[in-house]
């Protein structure tokens, strides 16, 4: 009898381990998703742009996570210009550009990126962020984003002969930190001062914050140690 409870046990303890294990998902399962949305890779776009619309142009090991811990492994890079990621199975095969909902989380390395809505300047955006650092309530995203920069006017004429090429848009990088405090979502500025009349922190704490430390506005372990700073009081 006791032999019997033993193995039934060792079944019960074995089967509740296979349905805990975090499942790989194959190529095929991850069309199928509800998820994720893919579309051909149309590099036409970007042709006559001079730039990268990539945040990084190579392609990195990473993961897409589901809300049910399963998982897509391969090769991912974000495409910034597209707000939308691509990916590859493996070095060598065809890349596939991929759209995410918010319910999936994109793992680079060690950088984690989701969908999200957020409201700035009045303006309700859905972009890809960085999770940089989250608090109950308050947190640090990096928003990685590109714009298209026209060319400007030169009023020079070029000469009736010989071949002059004309110039080009090019990508141009506007990316910021985000602060989200309180469900209320704030842009990092480049200065100081403009961060202390944004009221995101008490005024007199963050000057004597600065005061102790190194503080750069565009560095994320700076930031991330601000966040974390102000969490703590």
């Amino acid at each position: 009898m006791k032999k019997t409870i033993l193995i039934f046990i060792t079944i019960a303890i074995n089967s509740n381990l296979l349905f805990c294990q975090i499942l790989d998902v194959s190529a095929e399962e991850l069309t199928r998703s509800g998820n994720v949305f893919i579309k051909d890779l149309t590099k036409s776009d970007y042709k006559d742009i001079d730039g990268s619309p990539y945040l990084n142009n190579k392609f990195q090991k990473g993961k897409i996570i589901f809300e049910n811990n399963k998982i897509y492994s391969g090769y991912i890079r974000l495409n910034i210009g597209a707000q939308k990621f691509e990916i590859k199975k493996n070095i060598n095969s065809k890349e596939t550009i991929i759209e995410i909902d918010n319910s999936v989380n994109v793992l680079i390395e060690e950088n984690k990126y989701n969908l999200q809505s957020f409201k700035i300047d009045n303006k309700q955006v859905i972009g890809i962020l960085e999770e940089c650092i989250v608090f109950d309530n308050l947190a640090l995203y990096y928003y990685p984003k590109k714009n298209i920069k026209m060319p400007t006017g030169t009023g020079t004429v070029a000469p009736t002969t010989g071949y002059s090429k004309p110039p080009q848009p090019k990508w141009v990088d506007a990316s910021e930190f985000l602060i989200l405090k309180e469900d209320i979502w704030y842009t990092i500025p480049n200065s100081f001062k403009k961060l202390v009349s944004k009221k995101i922190f008490d005024s007199n704490s963050l000057k004597k914050y600065k005061k102790s430390n190194k503080l750069q506005l565009r560095k994320k372990e700076s930031l991330i140690d601000l966040v974390s700073y102000f969490n703590s009081i």
